[in-house]
């Protein structure tokens, strides 16, 4: 439990300590959808500390379903002033007492089950969800929303050696059921524009790679997570492919910043890569580098058919966060670090 205080509250204070413009969150209030999840977790944890550190005033509204998972994930600030849960669907037309200054929509089914057994709610949350936070937003003086996207909506590389810049347009099968996720992600992106061209809303779109840390869920179904378990638990790790996909990752830490980057930093109407691009590994390279940390060994198991509808036949997503890097934004943690944190941090719960 110590190793965890002090390896977490290292990230949140490295966090704390950017040289950001701080004060355009001092005596405002900022909601923040899916506030349960892994990128929200550390967020709230992050401007918390924040408010601790600089008195910022800020006042955190946690949008979440889930108000007993939300009470063990933020008992520590529970009852604090600046800290309130709201349990509502943003499926449904947002009304809210409060007035918001800043909402930061992270809430998206990411787990490639709920791509297969949930396909229509995948696709509405990054749809109707946007729609109705947009709409309150822009009838009650938002000054900035933030519409997390994702390195799913450029499909698949063109060329294998391609990098994907905020301009790259790969290619998306529409026609298969997996499809939910990354076109869901277009429609919401697309919608935002509508907004920032007919209302004048003031929005920026992050653009994220694939993100692990500490603050992931247990039974996390990404591939990612379910090799970071199998490190937790001293066991072997199971690939259900050849493992020759190669993609950007990014830690949750350096993604939360990145949000922040964006948040304080980002221009209107852009879109922001956020990955670490200092470690290019194939998949099979990921695992052999877990099952090390072990003394384990790789196991190849093929997928059940559920899994396989809600996998990605993606097989390269490499990213290139240059643009983001030029507001100050640079990782702290290259991959194999921030995949020896979060094992270091889960095994001490």
């Amino acid at each position: 439990m110590y190793l965890k205080a002090q390896l977490y509250g290292r990230d949140i204070g490295n966090i704390s300590n950017l040289n950001l413009p701080w004060d355009k969150l001092r005596n405002r209030s900022l909601l923040l959808t899916g506030a349960s999840g892994l990128i929200g977790t550390m967020l709230v944890d992050a401007l918390m500390a924040k408010n601790e550190l600089n008195h910022l005033n800020c006042r955190i509204y946690a949008v979440g379903r889930n108000e007993s998972k939300a009470k063990e994930r933020f008992r520590d600030y529970w009852d604090s002033p600046y800290f309130h849960f709201l349990s509502m669907d943003v499926n449904k037309p947002i009304q809210l007492e409060q007035e918001i200054d800043y909402i930061i929509h992270a809430a998206s089914n990411t787990h490639p089950k709920l791509y297969a057994s949930d396909p229509v709610g995948s696709l509405m949350t990054n749809l109707e969800g946007t729609y109705n936070l947009l709409e309150y937003g822009r009838n009650h003086n938002l000054k900035r929303f933030l519409f997390l996207s994702s390195v799913e909506i450029y499909g698949q590389a063109l060329h294998t050696d391609d990098i994907f810049d905020e301009k790259y347009c790969g290619y998306i099968d529409c026609n298969e059921v997996r499809a939910c996720y990354p076109e869901g992600k277009r429609a919401g992106e697309a919608l935002c524009n509508a907004y920032i061209s007919k209302y004048g809303m003031d929005i920026v779109i992050p653009r994220l790679s694939r993100v692990y840390g500490p603050t992931m869920r247990l039974d996390d179904s990404k591939a990612m997570s379910q090799f970071l378990m199998n490190g937790i638990r001293g066991e072997d790790i199971v690939l259900k492919s050849q493992g020759l996909q190669k993609f950007s990752y990014c830690y949750v830490g350096d993604v939360v910043q990145g949000l922040l980057y964006c948040l304080l930093k980002g221009e209107c109407g852009e879109a922001y890569n956020i990955a670490d691009v200092k470690t290019d590994m194939l998949l099979k390279d990921i695992t052999q580098y877990i099952a090390s940390l072990n003394g384990r060994k790789v196991v190849f198991d093929l997928p059940d058919v559920m899994e396989q509808k809600g996998f990605s036949k993606v097989t390269v997503g490499v990213m290139d966060s240059t643009k983001l890097q030029r507001l100050g934004w640079y990782p702290f943690d290259d991959l194999k670090s921030g995949i020896k944190k979060t094992i270091e941090i889960l095994k001490n719960l």
